[in-house]
This record gives C-alpha cells, structure tokens and sequence, in this order.
C-alpha cells in the first residue's frame, strides 16, 4: 500500500515553517513527523503538498493510496490512540486522468485529521510541555548520566546522536535530544524539553525550544519556548523574552486571519523561519513571529511580526532584496559544504512574492 502524508488545509497555521517544508517535516523528540511514521509503517511515505513545493517534496502516487495526517503520529506512537483502523481503508483511487489538485481538494473537503483540536494550537504543539514530555517519555537516555554532575535526567531522558560534540562545561537537563553533528559549547545550559537538529551550534542558555537544524546560536543569551528553523544564525548577547511582565497570554501573528491572536499559551517566545539571522545583542519580545529569509540589527525591540524577506529592526523595515538575501544564503550553505539547488531556490523565489502582501 502506498502511503501519503497530507498537508492541512489550513496550512498557515503553522507558517513561518511551512513556507519552506510540508508539515510533516516538522520535528519532535526523536525526529521528524514523516521520520517516526516511517519507522512505524516499515516503509517510506511521500508527501501532497503545495503546488510550490513538490519539486523538492514530489508526491509518489499509485492506483490505491492511503493518506495520513502527518499530526497523527503523535496520538499513534505517544497519546494512546491505536488509529490503525482509521487507516485501513483507500481514501483515493489514482489513475492517468485524475490531477493532484483535483485530490488534494476532495482531501480538505473529508477532513482527515483525527487531532482537530491542535488546529487551533497551530504552531503551540511543538513547544507544549506537555506533548514533549509524553514523546520523550518513550526513550531512554542513551549516556550514562549517573557519572557526570553536568547532565541529568531525572526529568526525562538525554538521548545524543553521532558525531556530537559537547564542550567543557556544558549543562544538560532532560528531557534534551541531540542530532548528530551538532556542537554544544563551552558552558551551554540546555533546559529540556528541548529538540536540537543536526548540525547545529549551541551556546548559552536554551529552555523548551526546537532547532530544526544547520543553525547557530552560538553565543550566550537566552532562547526559550521557540522555535529556530534551517540555518539561521543567533547573533551573540540576543536573548527574546517569553513570558509577559502581567503573566497574560501572549498573542501571536496569524498568518491566516492577518492578525495577532491570543496563542493561548502564558510562555512563548521567537518563532523564526529559515534562513534568518540576527545582529548580536538582539532583543526579540514574547510572541515574536520572524519570516524567511530576515536580516534584524539595531538596539531596541523589533515589532512583534517581521514579515519574509524583511531588512532591518527596531528603527524600521524594508524589503531585502531577493538577489541579495539568496547571494547569502548560497555562502552560508556553502559553509557547511552545502549548495543552494535550484529547486529550493524556486521554493525561496515563491515565498518572496507569496509574502509580499504581508509588507
């Protein structure tokens, strides 16, 4: 049977990530939403996604088709729910003279999820407590914590993977996941949960927070209850605020209404997409929403929301010019042994003029 994870309708939800990735690349404790349903069905899945995206996601499809929602995993493997019956029917025939997008419309219109209410939550579910601690509570520490008085697990398990280096000094509490080829600096104090991608460079102080991976906060400051996605860069000193001086709700961005929404949660900090970066000494408030592709300098508070390919802080914003950003991003992968294909350069080319309206 072929399988085939479905993006959500209401896609913006979970946006500044989504922008650049489907939704099932989205990572928790122990690896990405499409890694652990792999590991669980035993064979690969693909992904139906925007029109934008499929030249570097491309959707496998054949006469029969099974479609998942990529959230799903977690009430699978974590909450309990055996949902196995839910998906032991086809959803979809396939054959020469039926369109994608045909599919993809007939898929929003039978609301698929079964977690309906993490709709609402949107971006929140990857840095709630709770959900963390029940993922992480199905691993074990895979070091010896007992021998080091710099790493423990009392509260949940350390699991580290290959090829990490961890300084001198560095302080860790579970539960904390670690991918390989990741640096933990002299000093670092890693607060769990928290989910750290590969190749990351981790310093200072980190609390309840996710680093999809290739990005750098190398330097002291504090990153806690956000989200940091592929390669940006955190620059020395910056620290954002999560919780409120009043201990209200902080409100968030919404993509999809165009307007700050109460998130529903009393802790949030930065939400920030790819390829961003900030200058060192970087003050973000609570609730912070920081698009694609950002360069944010100057002293003081940036606002709240800083829309995809935005240059500037604090004193004001204007557009980065794409030519420029993506000259960037070519030396920052290259760094790294990597090369900016043209596929995710047409991705990149999508998003600036799909997030032009929000400028």
């Amino acid at each position: 049977m072929n399988y085939i994870l479905c993006d959500p309708q209401r896609i913006e939800l979970y946006y500044p990530f989504t922008l650049t990735r489907p939704l099932g690349e989205m990572r928790i404790f122990g690896g990405t939403l499409k890694e652990h349903w792999e590991k669980y069905l035993g064979c690969e899945v693909s992904y139906l996604t925007r029109k934008y995206l499929r030249g570097l996601y491309p959707l496998k499809i054949e006469k029969e088709n099974i479609l998942l929602d990529p959230l799903d995993i977690i009430q699978i493997l974590y909450l309990d729910k055996d949902l196995k019956k839910q998906y032991n029917k086809v959803l979809f025939e396939y054959d020469d003279n039926t369109s994608i997008d045909s599919i993809q419309s007939k898929i929003h219109s039978m609301n698929i999820s079964s977690f309906p209410e993490n709709r609402k939550k949107g971006l929140s579910l990857f840095i709630d407590y709770n959900i963390n601690n029940s993922i992480a509570s199905f691993f074990k520490s895979n070091i010896d914590c007992s021998k080091s008085p710099f790493l423990n697990d009392d509260d949940g398990p350390i699991v580290i993977e290959k090829d990490v280096t961890i300084m001198e000094g560095a302080i860790i509490k579970g539960p904390v996941y670690i991918c390989k080829g990741t640096t933990i600096k002299m000093g670092a104090q890693i607060y769990g949960p928290t989910v750290i991608g590969p190749y990351c460079k981790i310093g200072g102080e980190v609390s309840n927070s996710t680093f999809l991976g290739f990005s750098n906060k190398a330097h002291h400051g504090f990153i806690g209850h956000s989200i940091v996605w592929e390669w940006c860069n955190i620059g020395a000193g910056t620290s954002n605020s999560n919780l409120k001086n009043d201990y209200s709700n902080v409100k968030i961005w919404d993509y999809e209404t165009h307007r700050f929404i109460d998130s529903q949660q009393q802790f949030l900090g930065l939400f920030m997409g790819d390829h961003s970066k900030c200058a060192i000494n970087t003050s973000f408030n609570t609730g912070t929403t920081v698009g694609v592709n950002c360069n944010i300098f100057g002293s003081g508070f940036p606002r709240n929301y800083i829309p995809s390919f935005s240059w500037g802080g604090p004193q004001g914003i204007k557009n980065y010019e794409f030519e420029k950003a993506i000259e960037v991003a070519e030396k920052v992968m290259f760094r790294r042994s990597m090369k900016l294909s043209s596929k995710y350069l047409q991705i990149l080319r999508e998003i600036y003029n799909l997030t032009s309206e929000f400028k």
